[in-house]
């Protein structure tokens, strides 16, 4: 029934059939009814690399089927020849977000172990997310012990669409307080350890980091973040927050740049 629904979806768009060769919709990567996650797949796909997209937020909301999260960017990187995955973890009070970032990881081994199924590499594998969704997969990317725990390689790279949380310590000091004090709480602790910022090092995949260029703080965040190691670039856009989500696959000069970065990083 989802999967006719989502056909139906794009009948009505105009866009069945348009760059995809096959939609597996809900497959299960765990136990919890939140462990799903969505496949398109291009046509002729054969060693593909892979997009694996994880939908903002707030840590507390949100979910893969939001057509911000996988419409544009779906029929975009299919027809680049990417097979598009968008996946769902728990989410709060449920469970946390380094508890996210453990389920993230569990959806990883599941694309990793099944990419071949869909004409895709599971040795280029590409996290991306958007707000909640990218702390939440730059996080993990950075995370030596959570990715051997779930039996993983790390991700070829990292597409982060505009978070708030590189350095949970430096956004709780600033405006960024309002949304992540209710998720973080007031243990100085926790928000270290839930830091990319304390994690990364000159060792971790190449990492884009597009930050909202309509607002004073999120590109200098991440020109802070980014500063002290050469495989971060930051893409100031100057589009809103939710825009930077939704308008990844559009055509124009914002598509333009994530993909000339993608290129870039998958040469050998």
């Amino acid at each position: 029934m989802l999967k006719r629904l989502l056909i139906l979806t794009l009948a009505l768009l105009g866009l069945a059939g348009f760059a995809y060769a096959q939609i597996f919709d809900e497959h299960a990567y765990g136990p919890h009814p939140k462990h799903r996650l969505d496949v398109y797949v291009p046509k002729g796909a054969e060693g593909a690399p892979v997009i694996l997209m994880l939908h903002g937020g707030g840590w507390q909301t949100g979910s893969k089927r939001v057509p911000n999260v996988w419409f544009n960017k779906s029929r975009h990187y299919t027809s680049q020849g990417y097979v598009f995955v968008s996946t769902n973890t728990r989410l709060m009070p449920e469970a946390h977000p380094l508890e996210q970032v453990q389920d993230l990881a569990r959806a990883l081994a599941y694309v990793e172990e099944n990419a071949h199924k869909w004409g895709g590499d599971p040795e280029r594998i590409i996290l991306m997310g958007h707000s909640s969704g990218a702390h939440v997969a730059t996080l993990l990317a950075l995370r030596q012990d959570l990715l051997q725990a779930a039996g993983v390689r790390a991700p070829m790279a990292v597409v982060s669409l505009d978070t708030a949380a590189l350095d949970v310590a430096q956004g709780m000091s600033g405006v960024a307080r309002r949304w992540l004090g209710p998720v973080f709480g007031e243990d100085q602790t926790q928000w270290q350890a839930a830091s990319p910022v304390t994690y990364i090092d000159a060792e971790d995949p190449p990492l884009l980091i597009v930050c909202s260029s309509t607002r004073s703080w999120p590109c200098p965040m991440a020109e802070r973040f980014a500063q002290p190691f050469s495989q971060v670039d930051v893409l100031p856009a100057p589009l809103a927050h939710r825009a930077i989500n939704g308008r990844l696959g559009r055509k124009g000069r914002y598509t333009d740049a994530v993909d000339a970065w993608l290129d870039r990083v998958q040469l050998p």
